[in-house]
């Protein structure tokens, strides 16, 4: 048999292109090999959990972290069990059940701030702030988002910061404060720019697109949701038409105004 590392990375490797069966092939391999080191027995089902959610069976997914989380514990590995906590509170967030993912989160903040993980910190209170804006709790998005801003400021990672300022934008935006979150959307899209991250680039663009809209900067929308829309088109992305029919709607407006 194949040695446990070299299966694991063929799992890894299907993972990454989006082979989600051949990945859970390969990684049920190296569960029956298995490995003398509890703690890349525990990647491994952290991995396995991955291909699971990304799959939508969730219930396995938060098994197979939770056994990641037995090893974790018993290995007193803090910092990972606390990541595990963040992977487990994300997996009820995307389902909808905020309870059980802020518990999870906030089990996951207590060990990453014993244990200084700032960059994790600062991913978690922007999971939180998204959790919070979900359940209608503008302060509470708010609070979480600028917490996420001092963690990535702190590390001086553009990626981190181009989050921060996304998430921190969107909380002031339901505040009703849209200067303010305009400004720091044109923030997170530059930073994004300078990662050539064109997602990122598309989400920021569309919450200015939004914003833009609401304060009747038609054009300011307009302009914002052309490059929105063929980005979505580079990428197939699920709301192109939804995008599209948006950006032609928007467009007869701004036409209807100057006719006006």
């Amino acid at each position: 048999m194949e040695p446990f590392v070299d299966i694991v990375r063929k799992g890894n490797e299907a993972f990454a292109r989006g082979d989600y069966a051949r990945a859970i092939f390969w990684y049920g391999k190296a569960v029956e090999a298995g490995s003398g080191d509890p703690l890349q027995m525990a990647d491994l089902y952290g991995n396995m959990a991955n291909v699971s959610a990304a799959t939508g069976q969730f219930e396995k997914a938060v098994d197979y972290y939770q056994e990641a989380v037995r090893i974790f514990r018993l290995e007193e590995d803090y910092a990972r069990l606390g990541i595990s906590f963040v992977n487990i509170g994300n997996v009820y967030a995307d389902q909808g059940i905020s309870a059980k993912a802020l518990h999870f989160y906030k089990q996951a903040l207590l060990l990453l701030e014993q244990e200084s993980r700032h960059d994790d910190l600062a991913v978690v209170y922007g999971n939180l702030s998204l959790l919070y804006l979900k359940e209608g709790d503008r302060a509470g998005a708010l609070s979480a988002a600028e917490k996420g801003i001092a963690f990535a400021e702190r590390l001086k990672s553009p990626a981190r910061m181009a989050e921060a300022y996304h998430r921190l934008a969107r909380a002031k935006g339901e505040l009703g404060e849209a200067e303010a979150a305009l400004r720091l959307s044109e923030k997170a899209g530059g930073l994004y720019r300078s990662l050539n991250d064109e997602l990122g680039v598309a989400a920021s663009l569309f919450l200015q697109a939004d914003l833009c809209e609401k304060k009747g900067d038609i054009a300011g929308a307009v302009k914002r949701l052309f490059e929105v829309v063929a980005i979505d088109e580079k990428y197939q992305l699920p709301k192109l038409a939804e995008n599209r029919a948006r950006f032609k709607r928007l467009q007869l407006l701004l036409s209807d105004q100057k006719l006006s």
